[in-house]
């Protein structure tokens, strides 16, 4: 990479506001990335696989960065900002502020699974903090979380939490999957974490990233910055200077968004979840402060590869795919909640840019399709971890009856062994009880009229029985 240090240009780079363009910069080595961030660039995103990494720079500027980086492109305006509206929509096809509060409240009066929005604080301009359950599981099942826009600049994740809310109220008593996870778990979700940020990003208004809390000299606070675990670690993952996008705040959950959000979020006790952003077409997990493994570090990485099958994500520590970062949602979800570890990663929604979508909803159906895979292997994966699936063995005449899988989710072929006991009769049945197959042998090959979804095989000798749960996914 061409290095050239421009002293003027520098110092006017890291007190800059707000970016007006995104610069695409040729960049494909850890020493890349750090010479792009050492010169006092924003980094908006990157991929050290695909070999470039996008920076926010002021419009003033962007003759100088092109000729600093005579490889560089310079991105689609309408990438960088929303634009001004001619069809009377409040942010094109992504849903805005009252958008979102029209659709939330129709959905509860709509669907009695469905509880009405509710606060869980206020945001530093005053703004109702607020969290949709979606549920029919019994009182007292686990809790699982999905976040949005905790950077106002990121509506494509609020896309995402919407698509996700709609195709569980939509297909609960058809879907298989949809209908074992609201049975089974308290789906929660809190659409806009950062609601001032958000409607600060009006049509031909902004690109604000961070809060509104300007007290410090700045423009705001990145919230993804100020919680509490590992805060100020370094001043590489965040910033101690209020200019930077990154600024992580004056002290650990100093922003009412954050202190309101880790309180109800150890109330709730969530097994895990996911909280999204963009862009970029990443599955990140912890330690983010220092990209080091976490005692789980098999199971993130076994359900991540999983999850990230089928849409092609990188997945991996935040420092081993973009940069460390410290005082971030999911290493404190994860190191320093008040009851069990919580099981939390970082998607990082596969679209172009910020707000590259406004104009497409194509591309915003693509992506949400990608993220509802994810989103039901998440739930399924942590229902299981807790033990919400049906018993594996009985007795039968004194001798253990025990069936077992060879591999879960499956597309194809499903294998399986029975021990202890010659099973009479096996079959496969929905999550409503109904028999949908009658499988034969160790090695089933479904049938491809099976619908993707959630069954139990159930192996029977006389009156004892046992059962697997196993999921279709192609």
């Amino acid at each position: 990479m061409r290095k050239i240090l421009v002293v003027a240009l520098l110092l006017v780079l890291s007190t800059v506001m707000n970016g007006d363009r995104l610069i695409r910069i040729p960049a494909q080595t850890d020493s890349d990335f750090s010479e792009v961030r050492d010169m006092g660039y924003e980094i908006a995103s990157g991929s050290r696989a695909e070999g470039w990494v996008d920076v926010m720079v002021s419009q003033r500027f962007v003759d100088e960065t092109m000729q600093i980086f005579p490889d560089a492109k310079l991105l689609p305006l309408e990438w960088s900002e929303l634009l001004p509206r001619t069809d009377n929509s409040e942010m094109g096809y992504y849903y805005g502020p009252n958008d979102n509060a029209v659709f939330w409240t129709n959905l509860a009066e709509t669907n009695d699974m469905v509880d009405t929005p509710t606060s869980y604080g206020t945001s530093f301009q005053g703004r109702d903090l607020q969290f949709i359950r979606i549920t029919n599981a019994p009182a007292g099942a686990p809790a699982i979380l999905f976040t949005a826009l905790t950077h106002g600049r990121e509506p494509g994740s609020n896309s995402v939490v919407i698509d996700w809310a709609q195709w569980l109220t939509t297909e609960y008593g058809s879907d298989t999957v949809a209908t074992f996870i609201l049975d089974n778990a308290q789906i929660y979700i809190i659409p806009i974490v950062n609601p001032d940020g958000y409607a600060e990003n009006s049509p031909g208004g902004g690109n604000q990233r961070k809060n509104m809390n300007f007290t410090a000299g700045g423009d705001g606070v990145d919230i993804n910055r100020n919680y509490s675990y590992m805060w100020g670690y370094d001043d590489s993952g965040s910033s101690p200077y209020p200019s930077s996008q990154t600024y992580r705040g004056t002290a650990p959950l100093s922003e009412p968004e954050t202190l309101a959000e880790t309180i109800w979020i150890d109330s709730i006790e969530p097994l895990g979840g996911f909280h999204y952003h963009t862009y970029g077409g990443y599955l990140l997990y912890p330690w983010g402060y220092n990209n080091t493994p976490t005692p789980h570090q098999s199971t993130f990485e076994s359900w991540g590869n999983q999850m990230t099958e089928l849409n092609g994500y990188e997945c991996g520590r935040a420092g081993d795919i973009l940069y460390d970062v410290n005082g971030d949602a999911v290493d404190w979800s994860y190191g320093e909640s008040t009851h069990e570890p919580m099981l939390f990663f970082t998607p990082e929604v596969d679209e172009s840019n910020f707000w590259s979508s406004q104009n497409d909803t194509t591309a915003i159906v693509n992506f949400c399709a990608d993220c509802r895979y994810m989103n039901k292997l998440l739930c399924m994966n942590l229902l299981s971890m807790v033990g919400i699936e049906e018993a594996g063995s009985a007795e039968v005449n004194g001798s253990s009856f025990e069936l077992a899988l060879g591999s879960n989710p499956v597309s194809a072929v499903l294998s399986y062994t029975v021990t202890g006991a010659v099973p009479t009769a096996m079959s496969v049945l929905d999550v409503a009880g109904r028999v949908v197959a009658t499988p034969a042998g160790e090695s089933w090959a479904i049938p491809a009229d099976l619908q993707n979804g959630v069954y139990f095989l159930r192996a029977e000798n006389g009156s004892r029985s046992v059962s697997q749960r196993f999921t279709i996914l192609r």
